[in-house]
């Protein structure tokens, strides 16, 4: 019975010295909820990084990409005077003339003064012809020089017939060229109308 009046009384003693305590502390427990609320509200209005535009953002080139579009590859078509005419698959670096040497080169028949452009960039879907010997598109779309064609090409002339081409090339041989064009008149008596038609195609640079 003692045992437990003294318990009760050693209880009461340490509520009162505990409630005295918070009396005299209570500023500095107000501090710490004060600091304690400021440091949550910090904690939730600190600005995070936005993962959806960091996932978002565009990745860098490498240096093996940026080569690998340079090395793109064109489709083009040889066709005419070489040895194996078709479909060839190059580099888009590549020119004219390694898609001729791709498709095995020239042939006999091929026309050396005629060729298409060597030093031009290949372009993709494009038809590269080689002409053959006498039929040079240039005897047709533009002036053809009267003192370098050859038979084969001035028969490609407007109003050219075999006997005026066989005439054309004796008169160079006989004289080493035409020094203008307009001796195709004066020295080889061609008429007006003719020679208005050839000279819309011929020329002496």
């Amino acid at each position: 019975m003692l045992d437990k009046l003294g318990r009760g009384k050693q209880t009461k003693l340490w509520r009162s010295s505990l409630l005295g305590w918070l009396y005299h502390h209570d500023w500095q427990l107000a501090g710490l909820l004060a600091v304690a609320v400021i440091a949550a509200a910090v904690f939730a209005l600190w600005p995070r990084p936005d993962r959806t535009a960091a996932t978002s953002a565009p990745s860098v080139i490498s240096a093996d990409d940026v080569e690998a579009a340079q090395e793109r590859t064109v489709i083009v078509y040889v066709s005419g005077a070489v040895r194996n005419p078709g479909l060839y698959t190059l580099a888009a670096s590549l020119r004219v003339t390694d898609a001729i040497v791709a498709a095995g080169g020239l042939t006999e028949a091929a026309d050396p003064g005629c060729l298409p452009n060597l030093a031009a960039h290949l372009k993709d879907s494009s038809q590269i012809v080689v002409p053959l010997a006498g039929h040079c598109a240039r005897a047709k779309k533009g002036k053809l020089d009267i003192n370098l064609a050859t038979r084969e090409q001035l028969l490609l002339v407007p109003g050219m017939d075999g006997a005026l081409a066989d005439a054309i090339i004796k008169y160079r041989n006989d004289f080493g060229g035409f020094a203008a064009l307009t001796e195709l008149k004066s020295a080889m008596g061609l008429d007006a109308v003719t020679y208005k038609q050839l000279s819309k195609t011929l020329t002496v640079p």
